[in-house]
């Protein structure tokens, strides 16, 4: 495949800190469900579909990715991978740049700080981030949408262009 490929990093909604939990187990709060569904919605409008998702394997990453597929009404192909877990920049774009060449919109469902710094990264021109939910840091339950003009096998910095931000 050759032209514009789409890649979406979605921070996991607001989630819960109880008490004796282990950080991977925490739940998403009633907050981080609403955030992620409607993250889910705004890509349903806007016509973008991923055709993998990749999720971290921690409960708060896998419940944002059921309420985001809740308002996206679809269930692309799904695949767990504790690189995202990991939460290290070079972990994430291990991700990206194993992906198939023939798939054309690729998910990341994951944590700060490697998604906001990825983010930072991916499209190095601040004025897009200037004035969006991101300028400032990388909130719970926000989803960057970047445009890819390379193969997956060759994404590094600076090889994205920052299309939209979408934040509840």
């Amino acid at each position: 495949m050759t032209g514009s490929r789409t890649l979406l990093l979605l921070r996991h909604g607001k989630a819960e800190s109880p008490t004796g939990i282990a950080d991977r187990d925490r739940p998403l709060a009633g907050r981080g469900r609403r955030q992620s569904e409607h993250a889910g919605a705004a890509c349903r409008a806007s016509g973008v579909v991923p055709g993998l998702v990749v999720v971290s394997p921690a409960l708060r990453a896998r419940e944002t990715w059921v309420e985001f597929a809740r308002g996206l009404g679809v269930e692309p192909e799904v695949d767990i991978d504790r690189r995202v877990y990991a939460n290290t920049i070079e972990d994430l774009l291990d991700v990206i740049t194993g992906t198939p060449e023939e798939l054309d919109t690729l998910m990341i469902v994951g944590h700060n700080p490697s998604i906001g710094d990825l983010s930072r990264l991916l499209d190095e021109d601040e004025s897009r981030r200037r004035g969006t939910a991101v300028a400032d840091g990388y909130p719970t339950g926000a989803l960057t949408i970047f445009d890819v003009d390379v193969p997956w096998a060759l994404v590094a910095p600076g090889t994205g262009r920052l299309r939209a931000v979408v934040r509840r």
